[in-house]
This record gives structure tokens, C-alpha cells and sequence, in this order.
């Protein structure tokens, strides 16, 4: 299980027959688990919250631990300094009693967590290219994202917490703190953290790194600590438009 050296055969890859039926799992559990959460109020929200943040936290030490034994020089493999990582950080804060905090941990969990755990299953750069479906690797990622789409959904659903355009300052000092470290490390280490020193693995941001590095590292920065926000914002209020146009029209052709 702590095996890392595999044949092209035995990795699992991107887009792959496995890939696709990790894909379906991983929603038709988030489906599943959403609908027997469909109950929950705030008050078991925010136990589950605080439940989840356990779990991810002890599930980061053991990956910490057992990746710092394997690769002790190898620092982006165990240091958790990457956009979805700031997710444990978040959690954290979604549960302090400072509404600055909190609301900078639950700006994260839902406009920037639900995105970052979408697109990771779709395309999983960081561990399915390396490693077999059924490695503790890959599972562990794919769990760890899992749980990252499940708290976003649920805390939107049970409006545990209300998206607000303020709260935009608040998730980007948070991001743009985790990239400032990232950058200082990755000068210093030649580390890769929050993806701004190279485009790991995405091959289609090459030209742009090849053109410059600081330009790309700005790009990157400016994505997950502008673009992603807004972008999830703008989507969110949309689907709350058309869900608040379906429950009128329901109720208008009850009262006919």
C-alpha cells in the first residue's frame, strides 16, 4: 500500500475507464449523501462541520506523516500548500465564534471549495496520472475532495451561510496570504505551491510560463485569488434567481 513505483499499465490516469467510474461514484455519492442530509438544520451543520474538520485534519497528518518518511526532501509532496489545502484552514475558521474568520472560512468552503472539488475530480493532476485507482493515494484525494463539495453544498443548502459580495475581501486576504508563503517558499525551495511556480501538469498554461514565469505566477495568484470568487459568486446568484422564478411560477399555478 506503500508502494510507489508503478507500471504505465497499473496507473490509473486521466480520463481512463477507471477515471470515468470515479467520476460517477464521486457524484452519485454526493447526490446520495445530500438527499439523506436534506433535514439537516444549522445547529447539525455545524456539528458536521466541525466532524468533517476533524476527519480532514487527521487525514492531512497521516499523509504528512507517511510522505515526509518516503520523500523527507520532496517538499510539495507533503507540505499541504495548495489551493484545495487551504480548505482544512477554512473549515477551522468557519467555526470561530469572530465573524471575520468565520466568514472567511465559509467564503472559501462555498466560492472557492465547490469549483476546486469539481475540478479536481474531473481532472486529478495530482494523483491518478501516478498512481492505481485503488492506492491510498488516489483515494485519498478523491475522499478529501469529496468532502470539500459535500461541506459547500450542504452549508448553502441549510444557508448556514448567505454568499455576500462583501465577504469577497475576506476570502481574498485568506488566499492571498497562502499565496505569498507559497511564493516565498517556492524561491527558495524550488517548490511548486498553490501551482505558482510551473503549471504542473497543465500543459495549455506552457506557453504562457515560456513567455514568463512571473506572468504566469500573477495569473495564477490573480485565478485563485480573484477569478474563482467571482466567478462562483456570479454562478450562485444565478441559480438563485432561477430556483426563486421556479418556486413563483409553482406558486402561482397553485393558486390558479
Amino acid at each position: 500500500m506503500f508502494y510507489d513505483n508503478f507500471t504505465e499499465g497499473q496507473i490509473c490516469g486521466i480520463f481512463t475507464p477507471w477515471h470515468f467510474v470515479a467520476i460517477c461514484v464521486f457524484f452519485w455519492a454526493i447526490a446520495m449523501a445530500v438527499y439523506f442530509s436534506r433535514s439537516f438544520n444549522q445547529k447539525q451543520m455545524k456539528k458536521t462541520l466541525l466532524i468533517i474538520a476533524i476527519l480532514v485534519t487527521i487525514m492531512e497528518i497521516i499523509k504528512i506523516g507517511i510522505r515526509t518518511y518516503k520523500q523527507p526532501t520532496n517538499y510539495d509532496s507533503y507540505i499541504s500548500l495548495y489551493f484545495c489545502s487551504i480548505f482544512v484552514v477554512a473549515i477551522w475558521l468557519s467555526l470561530c465564534k469572530n465573524k471575520i474568520f468565520q466568514n472567511m472560512g465559509l467564503a472559501f468552503i462555498t466560492m472557492g471549495g465547490i469549483v476546486a472539488a469539481i475540478c479536481f475530480v474531473i481532472y486529478p493532476s495530482t494523483s491518478l496520472p501516478f498512481y492505481p485507482i485503488w492506492h491510498p493515494a488516489s483515494l485519498h484525494s478523491l475522499f478529501y475532495h469529496w468532502l470539500m463539495l459535500y461541506c459547500g453544498i450542504m452549508v448553502l443548502k441549510t444557508k448556514f451561510y448567505v454568499p455576500n459580495i462583501k465577504h469577497f475581501w475576506n476570502y481574498f486576504l485568506l488566499v492571498t496570504f497562502c499565496c505569498i508563503l507559497a511564493e516565498i517558499l517556492n524561491i527558495q525551495l524550488g517548490t511548486n505551491f498553490m501551482f505558482m511556480g510551473y503549471p504542473f501538469a497543465l500543459d495549455f498554461l506552457q506557453g504562457i510560463f515560456d513567455f514568463s514565469p512571473n506572468l504566469y505566477a500573477f495569473l495564477a495568484y490573480l485565478t485563485q485569488s480573484v477569478v474563482i470568487f467571482l466567478g462562483s459568486f456570479v454562478l450562485y446568484k444565478l441559480a438563485e434567481y432561477f430556483i426563486a422564478k421556479q418556486t413563483t411560477r409553482k406558486e402561482k399555478q397553485k393558486s390558479v
